[in-house]
């Protein structure tokens, strides 16, 4: 009996613990939304062309998917670099290169 509701009451912990990390991401969506309506932000695809045409991002493809930091106001983009992914933050305000990894 214990092993038929370990499985899923650890699935019901695991979606529990989701939630809240949607939650952040959808007022996230909200805060850039309304900064980018207000100007305060550069719009996320002028943003990428800004990056794309700076080497070394112009000989690497962009693989979509960006990611948003409403605390820091930060857009994290990855890029392909051969076999290796690079990973460049950018202030979403000025769309200057704030950092890379690696």
């Amino acid at each position: 009996m214990f092993r038929t509701l370990t499985l899923p009451l650890c699935s019901a912990l695991l979606l529990s613990m989701a939630a809240p990390a949607v939650a952040r991401g959808d007022r996230d969506h909200e805060h850039l939304r309304e900064a980018a309506a207000q100007g305060q932000v550069v719009p996320l695809g002028k943003l990428i062309a800004e990056v794309r045409s700076r080497p070394p991002y112009s000989d690497m493809t962009y693989l979509g998917g960006p990611q948003f930091d409403a605390g820091r106001m930060i857009y994290k983009l990855k890029f392909m670099d051969g076999s290796q992914v690079v990973v460049v933050y950018v202030d979403a305000r000025t769309g200057r290169i704030v950092g890379r990894n690696p």
